[in-house]
């Protein structure tokens, strides 16, 4: 008994489960360390909810002893940095694996490391990023004809091929399907939507090229397909808005007004959209060209995204506002600027809440303070804006700074801002407080930044 009369717990008398809890949170060093110190400690070890939740890299220095000993994995990271015959000989069966090689000759080690794993039962995931491979036929066959995945990504350019891929899997089950398309990479992507066509719900093909229809053709297939991402070289790609569960896309335009004819179709017929990303690549911003794409969009959208497009598409997007009743958040670029913003009313936008603005501020304590901003958060009492702000200013020199208002707000560290000028308490829509709103920008993938809330 203790000094207080209550009961000490030995080691011993701890329930298995506490212990495995425990050794979740040990470094995997210390995991293998605990199998020396008894035999139940050595069984305890190796249960699978020690291991289920970790990602391990084969140049790890246990890597080898982890694959020989522990049942499972969440993720296994592959360099080919190191001898590969325990990554493709293991039981330890993952529910993803990430390829990211960049070492010629491990075609073939990456192959059976997929194809082990496959034949264990619990692969989910797969990421591939292989740089300087040559030809990697085996490789990519072996991916293609993967069972049981529910994501494929694909970074950066699919590896070399010499002839086309053929088969896909045995049966459907992809759901998330990411991966640039093409010459090289054509058949691989057509394989993988023909024979994942009855649960492919997100497709990527960033970054396209698709000099024929089959693309398009093979999308329009897919029943579930729900959020695309592709650019306007996609023939046929107004066929692709028959899809009745599509609601969400991110096209970039990288031609002219050659293109612009058939992703105006495709928005125009695709009327089930509640999220839009529009990135303009072509340097192509006149009224008429401004006006033609958002004139397209349907009343049902919710959110839209514009990246890339300057003050010509302000005057058409304002006219525009007005017809999409359902349009509760608008992302645009800070060159947009002070004609947007003086733009926005109750009546040109009776349903925005969120206006979020990527920015290159010098100094966002400036921007907050202009007649821009105070006029349209006056005016507009239920909008939130957001800023995303690289912070450059110096505060020694920023008039603004020097000033000492917002002392609570840290200027050096924030990223991104919030504004409103509604009561905080009384907010007509409080999930727009929120910090993960970026949505659908290349540059940027990270959405969940920290957001800095000033009420005005």
């Amino acid at each position: 008994m203790d000094p207080v009369g209550t009961a000490l717990m030995t080691l011993e008398q701890l329930l298995d489960d506490v212990l495995v809890m425990v050794m979740q949170f040990l470094d995997v060093e210390d995991v293998l360390a605990c199998r020396l110190v008894c035999k139940r400690f050595c069984g305890l070890a190796l249960h699978p909810d020690v291991w289920r939740h970790r990602t391990l890299h084969d140049h790890h220095p246990c890597a080898g002893a982890v694959l020989h000993l522990a049942p499972c994995l969440n993720t296994l990271v592959i360099t080919g940095e190191v001898p590969t015959l325990a990554v493709t000989t293991t039981r330890c069966a993952v529910a993803g694996l990430d390829l990211l090689s960049n070492c010629r000759g491990t075609e073939y080690p990456l192959a059976l490391a997929v194809r082990n794993q496959e034949s264990l039962g619990r692969l989910r995931r797969l990421e591939l990023a292989t740089y300087n491979l040559r030809l990697a036929d085996v490789l990519v066959r072996t991916v293609a004809s993967c069972c049981h995945l529910e994501s494929l990504d694909v970074i950066s350019s699919l590896p070399g091929i010499s002839h086309p891929v053929v088969h896909g899997p045995p049966k459907p089950s992809l759901i998330k399907f990411r991966c640039p398309l093409d010459k090289n990479s054509a058949s691989f992507v057509h394989a993988i939507l023909a024979g994942h066509a009855a649960t492919l719900e997100e497709v990527d093909l960033l970054t396209c090229s698709s000099p024929e229809g089959t693309t398009a053709t093979l999308l329009a297939a897919l029943p579930r397909l729900r959020s695309l991402e592709c650019d306007d070289s996609v023939r046929g790609l107004q066929s692709v808005a028959s899809c009745k569960m599509l609601r969400e896309v991110c096209i970039t335009l990288y031609d002219d007004v050659d293109r612009l004819e058939r992703v105006v179709k495709f928005l125009r017929r695709a009327s089930q959209l509640q999220r839009v990303c529009l990135e303009n690549c072509t340097g192509e911003d006149t009224p008429e060209y401004c006006m033609a794409l958002v004139e397209a969009l349907g009343s049902r959208l919710e959110r839209l995204a514009l990246v890339g497009f300057e003050v010509e598409v302000v005057r058409p997007l304002l006219r525009v506002l007005p017809s999409l009743p359902a349009l509760r958040h608008l992302d645009v670029d800070e060159d947009l600027g002070d004609k947007l913003l003086k733009g926005i009313t109750p009546v040109t936008a009776p349903a925005l809440t969120l206006l979020e603005i990527a920015g290159e501020t010098l100094c966002p304590h400036a921007w907050i303070h202009g007649d821009a901003v105070k006029s349209t958060l006056a005016e507009n009492p239920s909008l939130h804006i957001q800023l995303w702000c690289p912070n450059e200013c110096d505060p020694e020199d920023c008039e603004t700074c020097v000033q000492g208002c917002h002392q609570e707000v840290k200027w050096d560290e924030v990223r991104k801002i919030g504004l409103y000028s509604h009561d905080p308490d009384k907010c007509p829509s409080p999930e727009d407080h929120t910090d993960d709103t970026h949505w659908k920008r290349s540059y940027d993938r990270d959405t969940n930044v920290a957001c800095t809330w000033i009420h005005m």
